[in-house]
C-alpha cells in the first residue's frame, strides 16, 4: 500500500485528503479545502494561494483515483465540483439518514451535479476489489453527541500487508467508544484528527479537551499503530503544548506522533507562520498537563456558577 498525503491542516490548508494505492485500486479520501482560520498565523495572500496550490493536488488526486470516498459534507472534505467525480465510483457518508439538515442539503446539490460511473452509500459496509477491502464505520458524531454538525463515517483500507483507518472528523475523538472502536480496528496507520483547540472558549471547552486527550491516549497506548494527528488541531501553534500529556506518553513508548507535514520532513505550516509573523490569539500560554487541565476546568465551573447567580 502507498499512501500520498495530499493536503492537510498541517500544510496550511483545512483539509484531510488522502490518496491511497494498493495493487488493486486507487482511492482518493475526502477531497476537500477550505481557507484557514483568522488566527492562522499567515497573511491572507499566502493563505489564499496555499489554497490555490492544494486545491490543483486535490483535483490530480481525483483525476488518478479509481473511487472517491465522500465521508461527510463539509467543504472541507469534497469539493462540489462535478468534472472531479466524472467517471468515477463513489463511495459516500448517505445523503439521507443521519445526516443534519445542513450537510443533506449540500448532499443534495453535490448528488444533482455528478455524473460519476457509480454511486454506493457507504455507511457500516464493507467493499471488496481484489484483494482490497474498503470499510466503513456507522456514522459517528462529528465531535460531542448530539452536536449540530452532524455525523461522518470513519474509513479503512486493508490490502495483503498493511491497513489504514482514516477517522474523518470525530474531533478527537471526544466519545469513548470511538476510541474503542479504532483500537479495535488496531491500524498500520492511523491518520487521526484533532481537537479543534482554536474554539476553546467558543464552542470547545476544557473538559472536552481533557477527554480528547485521555481517549488518544488510550488509543496510542492500545495499539501499535503509526498515527498522523492532523485536522482541526494544527490550526493552532499551540498545539505541542495542548497535546503535551500525548506527546510525553508518546516519547515514554518510543512512538512517533507526526503531523503529515512532518511525516515528510517538513515543518506544520502553523508553526512556520508563528515563527515568521508572530503570534496572533494567543501571545502567552503553557504545557496542557492533567493538573493544569484540571483546573482550568474547576474554574470555567466558576465563571459559569458566577454567571447564573
Amino acid at each position: 500500500m502507498e499512501v500520498k498525503y495530499v493536503a492537510f491542516d498541517s500544510f496550511g490548508v483545512k483539509s484531510s485528503c488522502v490518496f491511497v494505492e494498493t495493487k488493486d485500486v486507487r482511492v482518493c479520501i475526502d477531497p476537500g479545502i477550505a481557507g484557514e482560520t483568522g488566527s492562522f498565523p499567515l497573511p491572507r495572500y499566502e493563505k489564499l494561494a496555499l489554497k490555490m496550490k492544494y486545491k490543483g493536488r486535490i483535483k490530480k488526486a481525483c483525476k488518478d483515483a479509481d473511487i472517491i470516498i465522500i465521508t461527510h459534507y463539509h467543504y472541507d472534505h469534497h469539493i462540489p465540483q462535478s468534472e472531479l467525480y466524472r467517471g468515477k465510483h463513489l463511495l459516500i457518508k448517505d445523503p439521507l439518514n443521519n445526516i443534519n439538515a445542513s450537510q443533506m442539503k449540500r448532499a443534495s446539490y453535490f448528488l444533482k451535479i455528478v455524473k460519476p460511473k457509480k454511486i454506493e452509500v457507504a455507511d457500516n459496509k464493507k467493499f471488496k476489489f481484489g484483494s482490497t477491502i474498503i470499510e466503513f464505520s456507522p456514522p459517528l458524531w462529528h465531535g460531542v453527541e448530539g452536536t449540530n454538525l452532524g455525523k461522518v463515517i470513519m474509513v479503512s483500507i486493508k490490502d495483503n500487508d498493511s491497513k489504514l483507518l482514516h477517522s474523518s472528523d470525530i474531533d478527537g475523538p471526544y466519545i469513548n467508544s470511538y476510541a474503542k472502536l479504532i483500537t479495535k480496528q488496531d491500524p498500520s496507520l492511523l491518520i487521526l484528527d484533532g481537537f479543534p483547540s482554536y474554539l476553546l472558549g467558543f464552542l470547545a471547552s476544557f473538559e472536552n479537551l481533557k477527554k480528547v486527550i485521555e481517549n488518544t491516549l488510550y488509543i496510542i497506548t492500545h495499539t501499535e499503530s503509526k498515527v498522523i494527528l492532523d485536522h482541526h488541531l494544527l490550526r493552532d501553534y499551540r498545539y505541542r503544548e495542548i497535546y503535551y500529556e500525548v506527546y510525553k506518553k508518546a516519547k515514554e513508548l518510543g512512538r512517533k506522533v507526526h503531523t503529515a507535514a512532518e511525516e515528510l520532513g517538513e515543518k506544520a505550516k502553523v508553526i512556520e507562520g508563528y515563527e515568521r509573523f508572530g503570534p496572533t490569539r494567543w501571545k502567552e500560554w503553557q504545557n496542557f498537563t492533567f493538573d493544569y487541565l484540571h483546573r482550568l476546568i474547576e474554574h470555567a465551573k466558576k465563571v459559569k456558577s458566577k454567571d447564573m447567580r
